[in-house]
C-alpha cells in the first residue's frame, strides 16, 4: 500500500495528478470547493474503507469490489454532489467504531 498508486485501484483519467499519488498519501487528502477536491476527500474515505473491508476481523458492510465500483461510478459523474454523497456513505461506515484493540 505504501507505494501503490490510486490509479492502480480507481479509474481517475480526468484526475492524473491525483491518480499518481499513493493510497497512503490519500489518507491525508484535504477537501475544498472544486470537483477535484471532492474526489480527494472521497478517495480518503475510500482508502479507509478498503482497509476496513480487507481486514478479516472487521465486519464492513461493503466488499472491496463494491467500494471500488461505487467510487469509480461517483467519480465518473464528475458531479460534486454525487461524489460527496458516496463520500458520506463511506464515512458513515468508516466511523461506526472499531472492533480491534
Amino acid at each position: 500500500m505504501r507505494n501503490q498508486t490510486l490509479e492502480s485501484v480507481f479509474d481517475l483519467p480526468a484526475f492524473p495528478n491525483i491518480g499518481s499519488q499513493t493510497l497512503l498519501e490519500a489518507l491525508s487528502f484535504q477537501g475544498g470547493d472544486t470537483v477535484a477536491a471532492a474526489v480527494r476527500i472521497l478517495l480518503r474515505q475510500a482508502v479507509a474503507a478498503l482497509l476496513n473491508a480487507a481486514h478479516p476481523n472487521v465486519d464492513y458492510p461493503l466488499t472491496t469490489a463494491q467500494i471500488i465500483a461505487n467510487v469509480n461510478a461517483a467519480i465518473a459523474t464528475n458531479n460534486r454532489s454525487t461524489i460527496l454523497g458516496v463520500k458520506d456513505i463511506l464515512a458513515g461506515f468508516n466511523e461506526r467504531g472499531c472492533p480491534l484493540n
